[in-house]
């Protein structure tokens, strides 16, 4: 699907495991970042991190046991949030077919940046470069947001590094977080962002009153942006007399402030939940829609309508108020977890 939205300067194309035929967890964002010794653009790492590591090297052990054994057992004790929904719906999908690639997944270039906090820390970043989130098919630089539930630390949101950005956002390490308030504070993030991109999905120019309080960057406004590229398949779909709604809500998994080092803001990190909806009174023959979207499968001969959910995360700079400035959408990720045609 492409019509969730865009990262680096292309559309996302999703791929799930029953499509594809694996037998076990693909987590699919687009292709940005390239492979190499050492995660791209990665920030130095905190010291004492054995434990970091270690709750790194289990989720990828447990990961690679889901794709070449079909085992998810372990998903409750390496996964949450986000992620959690994610591996749990791929479960429902997976198989092993007899021609499945039982390759396991690459893991290179492992860097621990612990963010500044009060009392014990409750997150980490892992940036590393991986195959995981591109089912295998290529190595990425990816920034993994681990979460310590329940005594144990489990992968709860993942992001890819945008392709020419200047790396990814240098996270404070020492000391505690800033004390004065941000231009969101992380309960209205997810809300507030979900309002703008509902009017984005519709086609709808963004100016700096109706996407406030974020900033109209190359996400909000351009060729590559979500208002325009859906602005297009409207455009097509109606031309096929298809009709398409989509809407963003706030999704209940938690968000994520992160400190950045110059003390002037936080790093953000949010999840939404998006559902489309096709309708075609005449009904369409075609596996694609008018505007070249796949048709969910199994499908009817005759197709006349389709509802998809998407989980999918956004990332943005979110500065302080007294800066005086927008909030940045810097990041995306996406993953596809039901399509219905009737």
């Amino acid at each position: 699907m492409n019509r969730i939205g865009r990262s680096c300067r292309g559309t996302l194309r999703f791929r799930s495991l029953a499509g594809i035929g694996l037998a076990g967890i693909g987590l699919a964002v687009a292709g940005c970042g390239g492979g190499g010794a050492s995660a791209v653009n990665a920030p130095p790492a905190s010291a004492h991190t054995a434990a970091e590591q270690a709750a790194v090297t289990s989720w990828f052990v447990q990961t690679n046991q889901m794709l070449t054994m079909n085992d998810f057992r372990a998903v409750d004790r390496v996964t949450t949030g986000q992620m959690r929904t994610i591996y749990l719906a791929e479960e429902q999908q997976a198989s092993l077919p007899k021609n499945a690639d039982r390759a396991a997944f690459q893991l290179t270039g492992l860097s621990i940046t612990v963010p500044c906090h009060t009392g014990s820390p409750t997150v980490f970043v892992a940036y590393a470069d991986t195959d995981v989130f591109d089912l295998g098919s290529s190595v990425q630089s990816v920034a993994m947001v681990f979460e310590r539930v329940g005594g144990l630390w489990k992968l709860a949101s993942a992001v890819n590094h945008s392709d020419g950005s200047s790396g990814w956002p240098a996270l404070c390490t020492q000391g505690t977080p800033p004390a004065a308030p941000a231009v969101l504070a992380p309960g209205s993030y997810t809300s507030d962002l979900a309002r703008v991109l509902t009017r984005a999905d519709s086609g709808a120019a963004q100016t700096a009153q109706t996407a406030s309080p974020f900033a109209v960057n190359d996400f909000l406004a351009g060729p590559g942006s979500v208002p325009v590229q859906s602005a297009t398949s409207i455009r097509q779909d109606r031309q096929g007399r298809v009709t398409f709604t989509g809407r963003f809500a706030a999704a209940p998994d938690p968000t994520f402030a992160l400190p950045l080092a110059n003390g002037h803001g936080f790093w953000i990190i949010g999840t939404l939940t998006q559902s489309d909806t096709y309708s075609a009174p005449s009904g369409v023959r075609a596996k694609d829609w008018p505007d070249g979207n796949q048709v969910a499968t199994p499908r009817p001969a005759v197709v006349h309508h389709e509802s998809d959910i998407f989980t999918t995360t956004y990332t943005a700079i979110d500065p302080l108020r007294s800066d005086n400035t927008a909030v940045t959408l810097d990041g995306f990720f996406g993953w596809p977890l039901t399509a219905v045609a009737s």
